[in-house]
């Protein structure tokens, strides 16, 4: 809950940051302390965090009953999980007798491995069991004070409220929030050929202790001014000036930009061309371009004709956060005879490509402390920039007038 001496150190960054915000040519950057600032992360917690629906994976990371994947969405120890009937669900990883979670402690997860399989999920510190569906199966040495039947009647692990979107998997802590497909219906309409829900998993890199601000993650990724410098030798398949940016309304969900391959048949990673069999059913378009997505405040996908790239941000404070990115690929490609040397190789590019954006989201961050930190006016490249920071300031604004009324 917000209190008015949050309110009154906000009130004022967020009216500086009406500024951020409109056509590229005269926007600025967000003030600094909307970057560097814990108060303003803990009003983001309140305004953002607590009613938007942030991402935790792709359904496909769980494609058999039984698979369980440990996440952590704002500070939760959480499961994605398929239980018996194929359902996915959202369960907390909490178990309901101390507060163990269920990975965790001597049972706890490998971050670079996949999923787990269970038939049962197990809270390791006293062997409470249950259900994939979260129900109370077994509480061991209980009958004396509660027993088990009785627990059974009233203990199941949480479930959070969740929603699939063409198998992107979202939770929201706001139980009143209203559905998540109709604020995406541009991302919709560009999934109505392209088949996301049918890719599956294949590497996957996590990351904790990343120092820099959520937003700077959504921006690097939307902005193509920096590739030719930062990634120089590895972004000439799709260079900057093919980039289209898309039109983003108030109230929209996404932030959406497009950039073309220089060459028919181009490939991210690939310098070559194409190795690994297209996705079927996608348009002339599709095939000639990279898409980029934000949905904020926790993923941003990268959409080739051969893969998908989602990054799965789970933000722990202003400067700090974890990331999970996996690589899709239609299910053709892993039956392709060369996937594993072309995937390992594209893994690999990715990771360098990583590594130089990281570096300068790091230094970004550090020098956001400076005095001398500007409101600097943007190139006509970064015109994803203000969506962004409109898609922000519209939710800033709305938690501000209902702490007012």
């Amino acid at each position: 809950m917000l209190d008015s001496e949050l309110v009154s150190f906000v009130r004022p960054i967020v009216e500086q940051a009406a500024s951020s915000i409109g056509p590229v040519e005269s926007a600025e950057i967000l003030p600094a302390e909307a970057y560097i600032s814990e108060k303003f992360w803990e009003f983001e917690r309140e305004a953002i965090f607590k009613r938007e629906w942030l991402c935790v994976g792709h359904d496909n990371e769980v494609a058999n009953s039984g698979d369980c994947l440990p996440v952590t969405v704002l500070d939760e120890p959480a499961l994605l999980v398929r239980d018996e009937q194929g359902i996915v669900r959202v369960l907390s990883a909490i178990c309901q007798h101390r507060g163990h979670p269920i990975v965790g402690g001597v049972a706890d997860h490998d971050r670079s491995a996949p999923c787990l399989n269970r038939r049962r999920l197990v809270c390791p510190y006293h062997n409470w069991t249950y259900g994939l569906d979260g129900r109370l199966i077994g509480a061991p040495s209980m009958d004396e004070t509660t027993p088990v039947a009785q627990l059974r009647k009233t203990v199941r692990l949480p479930e959070f409220k969740s929603e699939i979107f063409h198998g992107l998997v979202f939770v929201n802590f706001d139980e009143s929030a209203g559905p998540l497909a109709g604020r995406l219906t541009k991302f919709d309409r560009e999934l109505s050929t392209y088949p996301l829900r049918d890719l599956r998993p294949s590497h996957m890199l996590a990351q904790t202790g990343l120092k820099w601000n959520w937003k700077l993650h959504h921006e690097n990724a939307l902005e193509p001014y920096h590739t030719d410098y930062v990634h120089k030798g590895f972004h000439a398949s799709v260079p900057s000036h093919l980039t289209k940016f898309c039109e983003f309304q108030t109230g929209d969900g996404q932030v959406m930009r497009s950039t073309g391959f220089l060459e028919h048949g181009g490939d991210l990673y690939q310098e070559k061309g194409r190795s690994l069999p297209e996705i079927s059913g996608l348009t002339e378009e599709q095939r000639n371009r990279v898409m980029f997505v934000s949905i904020m405040p926790t993923v941003v996908a990268v959409l080739q004709p051969s893969s998908v790239i989602l990054s799965v941000l789970n933000v722990r404070s202003a400067g700090i956060m974890e990331m999970r990115r996996v690589i899709l690929y239609p299910k053709d490609a892993f039956s392709h005879s060369e996937f594993k040397r072309i995937s390992e190789e594209n893994f690999e590019r990715m990771k360098v490509i990583m590594m130089q954006d990281q570096a300068t989201q790091e230094a970004l961050q550090e020098a956001y402390k400076s005095r001398y930190a500007p409101r600097g006016k943007f190139a006509a490249l970064e015109a994803a920039i203000p969506q962004l920071n409109q898609w922000a300031v519209e939710r800033y604004r709305g938690a501000l007038v209902e702490f007012a009324s």
